[in-house]
């Protein structure tokens, strides 16, 4: 196969991967379809510097560490502009460790027919590449970090190639070729152990959801089926109140929060429930609906 890097170089390569100590890409298929209420996230773009890989290591990272929540099951991603501020909590992620090659040995031949005319090389190499990460977990309610983390992955290869640059440069990849080279293996490695670090923080968030209508209809919550809401289920009302912010670094410290009464749903479709009030005041639009 023949690619063209960003930098306008060809890469003629071909390769095969042999997996070393990684979990795979294979996260839900074991698990039992989750039945418990599914709590938002969502996740901001990877820091990764040049030194790390750059863009294309912070897109790769990213585009892993989402689809890995998606099929988990346990969350409903929410992505977009309006994500971080319609999920519970935000994940954020950097590249702390970066190793495309750290360790390996190989035989490479210069010249010969493609080198005559491109000062290319073949040969075949082993490679073991290692890619850490370091996550915070935030609350997006109030901006205060739930839980931070950290994991490493690694991933080992065979190749044949025949080239201009280094097969496994990471940042000289494409966003698509990034995941399938041995460093995007240790990047997926690393984002499977991740998932568990996540899912263990999300435990101390509450679920929530927002009232997005009330009358005498009912009161209308953006939480259905795609979240596994149930009728009959009792939810508090909470009335956002004063924000309270740091004054010298304009941290979110705190959000007053006013209990108003109770809901118990009614009525669920895909996206959307229907409640009606069991205890106390009519909610209003962007009222906080919480189960504890």
């Amino acid at each position: 196969m023949i690619v063209l890097t960003p930098n306008r170089r060809w890469v003629l390569t071909g390769t095969t991967l042999a997996m070393a100590g990684v979990a795979g890409p294979v996260l839900s298929q074991d698990r039992a379809r989750y039945d418990g209420l599914k709590k938002t996230i969502a996740v901001d773009l990877f820091r990764a510097t040049e030194a790390v890989g750059g863009s294309v290591t912070a897109d790769g990272m990213t585009a892993m560490l989402i689809q890995a929540l998606v099929e988990d099951g346990r969350f409903l991603v929410v992505e977009g502009d309006g994500g971080p501020m319609a999920a519970s909590a935000l994940v954020r992620g950097a590249v702390t460790k970066y190793e495309a090659a750290a360790g390996g040995s190989g035989l490479s031949i210069s010249g010969g027919p493609l080198g005559g005319l491109l000062g290319g090389r073949a040969g075949t190499r082993s490679q073991t590449a290692v890619i850490e990460i370091a996550l915070r977990l935030v609350d997006t309610s109030t901006g205060q970090v739930i839980s931070t983390s950290s994991a490493e992955g690694r991933a080992s290869s065979r190749t044949t190639e025949a080239g201009l640059v280094e097969s496994y440069g990471g940042a000289r990849l494409g966003g698509e070729i990034f995941r399938t080279t041995p460093i995007g293996q240790a990047g997926q490695d690393a984002i499977v152990r991740a998932v568990e670090q996540i899912a263990s923080g999300m435990r101390r968030v509450t679920w929530s959801a927002i009232v997005v209508d009330a009358g005498p209809s009912g009161v209308y919550l953006n939480a259905g089926t795609d979240r596994n809401v149930v009728p009959g289920l009792t939810l508090n009302v909470w009335r956002p109140g004063r924000t309270l912010t740091d004054p010298g670094t304009g941290e979110v410290l705190d959000v007053e929060m006013s209990r108003i009464g109770q809901v118990q749903v009614a009525t669920v479709r895909d996206r959307l429930s229907i409640a009606t009030v069991t205890e106390g005041g009519e909610p209003m639009r962007g009222d906080v609906l919480k189960t504890d």
